[in-house]
């Protein structure tokens, strides 16, 4: 996996502060709770947004994504489909080997532009990202099926526990935790009540690559191991006699 040149932005789960307070004196409604719930998660997304909406215009390339370089005028130096091998590298005519992985398609543009202006003039060079298969995130915990899934898209947390299957009857929806890593190298939690997600009380999340999403067991899942422990000891006096 490649989790490199990325600046990401924490979006954090707090507590509203300001629809505990009275307004004027008076108790706040819950009419003008939800206003001002509705006013920071608008104020939260908009701060988010942008970076998320852009990430995908702006990612670094890694192995096993697919590009396709197209050379204006010049079919016979375009190429379409190109798979980025383990190493990172493709083989390009007349250039031979370039480096494409934890670059942008604007870095190899250039390079290739650069590189092929020996041969053509002023060549203009476009580099596609056509697919992204080195982007991927971790689910762990109560979840059916749990594993390393690709984002190949922008994705919300909701999306990407349906792609793992789903919350178990043993998770527990009010403690998801969202691990995620900075650039500083130090790895934050964001806590998520799954419930208020799903019941609308609370936004969806948008997931950054290398997030690890962490599903605990609720108290179904201690009860329900203390039931098998129980069947399991009275089983093994059964067959004992």
């Amino acid at each position: 996996m490649k989790f490199i040149g990325i600046v990401l932005l924490i979006l954090l789960l707090v507590p509203d502060v300001r629809a505990q307070q009275p307004v004027g004196g008076k108790p706040v409604t819950e009419a003008e709770r939800q206003a001002l719930r509705r006013e920071d998660s608008t104020e939260a997304e908009a701060a988010v947004l942008p970076y998320i909406n852009n990430f995908f215009t702006t990612t670094r390339i890694g192995p096993e994504d697919v590009i396709t370089v197209d050379v204006f005028d010049q079919p016979n130096y375009s190429r379409s489909n190109i798979v980025v091998p383990p190493n990172g590298r493709i083989n390009y005519p007349l250039i031979g080997q370039i480096l494409v992985a934890g670059r942008t398609a604007e870095e190899i543009e250039k390079e290739i532009a650069g590189k092929l202006s020996e041969y053509i003039i002023e060549p203009k060079v476009a580099v596609q990202l056509v697919q992204v298969h080195s982007l991927k995130f971790l689910v762990v915990g109560d979840v059916v099926t749990p594993g390393i899934y690709e984002m190949t898209r922008r994705m919300s947390l909701t999306e990407a526990l349906a792609k793992a299957g789903y919350i178990t009857k043993f998770g527990d929806r009010k403690n998801v935790n969202i691990l995620r890593l900075q650039s500083g190298g130090q790895t934050v939690p964001i806590k998520v009540n799954i419930k208020d997600v799903e019941s609308g009380k609370a936004r969806d999340l948008f997931l950054a690559p290398g997030d690890t999403i962490i599903v605990p067991g609720n108290k179904f899942k201690t009860i329900d191991k203390f039931m098998s422990l129980v069947s399991l000891a009275a089983w093994m006096r059964v067959i004992a006699q």
